[in-house]
Protein backbone atom coordinates (compact mmCIF):
# COMPACT_ATOMS: atom_id res chain seq x y z
CA UNK A 1 0.00 0.00 0.00
CA UNK A 2 1.80 3.55 -1.03
CA UNK A 3 1.44 5.48 2.43
CA UNK A 4 4.35 7.62 1.69
CA UNK A 5 4.46 11.33 0.50
CA UNK A 6 7.55 13.15 -1.11
CA UNK A 7 7.98 16.65 -0.59
CA UNK A 8 11.07 17.94 -2.51
CA UNK A 9 11.81 21.43 -0.71
CA UNK A 10 10.47 20.22 2.01
CA UNK A 11 13.15 22.57 4.50
CA UNK A 12 12.28 25.47 3.16
CA UNK A 13 9.14 27.63 3.55
CA UNK A 14 6.59 26.21 1.79
CA UNK A 15 7.30 22.79 1.99
CA UNK A 16 8.31 22.64 5.83
CA UNK A 17 4.52 24.52 6.43
CA UNK A 18 3.23 21.88 4.15
CA UNK A 19 4.53 19.03 5.85
CA UNK A 20 3.57 20.65 8.76
CA UNK A 21 -0.61 20.51 7.13
CA UNK A 22 0.27 16.76 6.06
CA UNK A 23 0.84 15.65 9.51
CA UNK A 24 -2.07 17.02 11.05
CA UNK A 25 -3.86 15.48 8.25
CA UNK A 26 -3.17 12.40 7.31
CA UNK A 27 -1.11 9.42 8.74
CA UNK A 28 1.19 9.15 5.99
CA UNK A 29 5.04 8.83 5.91
CA UNK A 30 6.49 11.70 4.66
CA UNK A 31 10.25 12.25 3.24
CA UNK A 32 11.68 15.46 2.37
CA UNK A 33 14.07 15.97 -0.28
CA UNK A 34 15.85 18.94 0.29
CA UNK A 35 19.38 20.57 -0.96
CA UNK A 36 19.50 23.27 1.96
CA UNK A 37 20.35 25.59 -1.00
CA UNK A 38 17.31 27.45 0.64
CA UNK A 39 15.92 25.49 3.07
CA UNK A 40 16.63 24.89 6.47
CA UNK A 41 17.35 22.46 9.29
CA UNK A 42 15.54 24.69 11.61
CA UNK A 43 11.96 23.99 9.75
CA UNK A 44 12.11 20.61 10.04
CA UNK A 45 8.93 18.85 11.89
CA UNK A 46 10.42 16.38 14.39
CA UNK A 47 8.15 13.52 14.34
CA UNK A 48 8.44 9.78 13.69
CA UNK A 49 6.45 9.64 10.51
CA UNK A 50 9.04 12.42 9.25
CA UNK A 51 12.35 11.71 7.57
CA UNK A 52 14.44 14.22 6.20
CA UNK A 53 17.59 13.44 3.07
CA UNK A 54 19.79 16.14 1.86
CA UNK A 55 20.40 15.52 -1.65
CA UNK A 56 20.12 17.25 -5.10
CA UNK A 57 16.56 16.56 -7.09
CA UNK A 58 18.59 15.38 -10.33
CA UNK A 59 19.50 12.06 -7.57
CA UNK A 60 16.16 11.42 -6.63
CA UNK A 61 15.81 8.21 -8.43
CA UNK A 62 19.28 6.79 -6.39
CA UNK A 63 18.10 8.63 -3.07
CA UNK A 64 14.78 7.17 -3.46
CA UNK A 65 14.71 4.31 -4.62
CA UNK A 66 14.45 1.82 -1.83
CA UNK A 67 10.97 3.87 -1.14
CA UNK A 68 9.59 4.12 -4.47
CA UNK A 69 6.87 1.13 -4.57
CA UNK A 70 5.80 2.99 -0.92
CA UNK A 71 5.27 6.62 -2.81
CA UNK A 72 1.52 8.03 -3.73
CA UNK A 73 2.54 11.21 -4.58
CA UNK A 74 5.43 13.67 -5.02
CA UNK A 75 4.90 17.70 -3.92
CA UNK A 76 7.31 18.79 -6.28
CA UNK A 77 7.97 22.08 -4.26
CA UNK A 78 12.37 21.94 -4.37
CA UNK A 79 13.39 24.65 -6.78
CA UNK A 80 15.14 27.78 -7.73
CA UNK A 81 12.47 30.54 -6.67
CA UNK A 82 12.31 33.92 -6.96
CA UNK A 83 11.91 36.55 -9.99
CA UNK A 84 14.82 39.04 -9.30
CA UNK A 85 17.55 36.08 -8.42
CA UNK A 86 17.27 34.01 -11.34
CA UNK A 87 18.81 37.04 -13.60
CA UNK A 88 21.03 37.06 -11.29
CA UNK A 89 22.05 33.30 -10.75
CA UNK A 90 20.44 32.20 -14.33
CA UNK A 91 22.48 29.51 -14.98
CA UNK A 92 21.66 27.86 -11.42
CA UNK A 93 17.98 28.43 -11.98
CA UNK A 94 18.50 26.78 -15.67
CA UNK A 95 20.50 23.95 -13.63
CA UNK A 96 17.98 23.34 -10.50
CA UNK A 97 14.32 24.46 -12.64
CA UNK A 98 14.90 22.73 -15.68
CA UNK A 99 17.51 19.56 -15.13
CA UNK A 100 17.09 18.35 -11.94
CA UNK A 101 13.26 18.78 -12.12
CA UNK A 102 12.94 17.21 -15.53
CA UNK A 103 14.34 14.30 -13.04
CA UNK A 104 11.78 14.47 -10.59
CA UNK A 105 8.96 14.49 -13.43
CA UNK A 106 10.77 11.50 -14.93
CA UNK A 107 10.86 9.13 -11.22
CA UNK A 108 7.35 10.24 -11.26
CA UNK A 109 6.08 8.72 -14.78
CA UNK A 110 8.37 6.06 -14.63
CA UNK A 111 7.03 4.90 -11.50
CA UNK A 112 3.45 5.72 -11.88
CA UNK A 113 3.42 8.48 -8.96
CA UNK A 114 0.85 11.47 -9.03
CA UNK A 115 3.29 14.48 -9.33
CA UNK A 116 1.93 18.19 -7.70
CA UNK A 117 4.14 20.65 -9.24
CA UNK A 118 4.76 24.28 -7.61
CA UNK A 119 3.80 26.43 -10.68
CA UNK A 120 3.98 30.14 -10.54
CA UNK A 121 1.34 32.62 -10.93
CA UNK A 122 4.51 34.97 -12.42
CA UNK A 123 3.37 32.97 -15.88
CA UNK A 124 0.03 33.74 -16.23
CA UNK A 125 0.05 37.14 -16.80
CA UNK A 126 -0.60 38.94 -19.96
CA UNK A 127 -2.58 36.33 -21.34
CA UNK A 128 0.40 33.88 -20.43
CA UNK A 129 2.91 36.44 -22.26
CA UNK A 130 4.44 36.84 -18.89
CA UNK A 131 6.17 33.62 -18.91
CA UNK A 132 9.36 35.01 -20.61
CA UNK A 133 9.48 38.02 -18.42
CA UNK A 134 12.08 36.09 -16.47
CA UNK A 135 14.52 32.88 -16.63
CA UNK A 136 12.50 31.57 -13.06
CA UNK A 137 8.80 32.39 -15.11
CA UNK A 138 10.63 30.73 -18.47
CA UNK A 139 11.42 27.66 -16.51
CA UNK A 140 8.41 27.26 -14.24
CA UNK A 141 6.54 27.37 -17.77
CA UNK A 142 8.60 24.90 -19.57
CA UNK A 143 8.32 22.25 -16.69
CA UNK A 144 4.74 22.97 -16.76
CA UNK A 145 4.72 22.47 -20.49
CA UNK A 146 6.24 19.25 -19.81
CA UNK A 147 4.01 17.69 -17.19
CA UNK A 148 1.49 18.11 -19.15
CA UNK A 149 2.49 16.44 -22.42
CA UNK A 150 3.86 13.63 -19.99
CA UNK A 151 0.39 13.24 -19.16
CA UNK A 152 -1.12 13.26 -22.69
CA UNK A 153 1.60 11.20 -24.12
CA UNK A 154 2.22 8.59 -20.64
CA UNK A 155 -0.45 9.23 -18.64
CA UNK A 156 1.23 11.29 -15.76
CA UNK A 157 -1.35 11.96 -13.09
CA UNK A 158 -0.53 15.88 -11.81
CA UNK A 159 -2.21 18.52 -10.50
CA UNK A 160 -0.54 22.08 -10.64
CA UNK A 161 -0.61 24.56 -7.72
CA UNK A 162 -0.01 28.05 -8.19
CA UNK A 163 1.02 30.66 -5.03
CA UNK A 164 0.56 34.00 -5.22
CA UNK A 165 2.60 36.49 -2.62
CA UNK A 166 3.08 33.40 -0.37
CA UNK A 167 3.99 35.03 3.44
CA UNK A 168 4.44 33.86 6.78
CA UNK A 169 6.65 32.20 9.24
CA UNK A 170 10.10 30.63 8.30
CA UNK A 171 10.00 32.69 4.80
CA UNK A 172 13.13 33.55 3.20
CA UNK A 173 13.99 37.25 4.35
Amino acid sequence: MKKTIIVTGGAGFVGSNLIEFLLNKTNYKIISLDNYSTGRKKNHIISKNVKYIKGDNKDIDRLLNKFKKKIKVIFHFGEFSRIFQSFKNYRKCFEYNIHHSSKVIEFAKDNKIKIIYSATSSNLGNNGLDENLSPYAWSKSKNIELIKNYNRWFGLKYELVYFYNVYGPGQIV
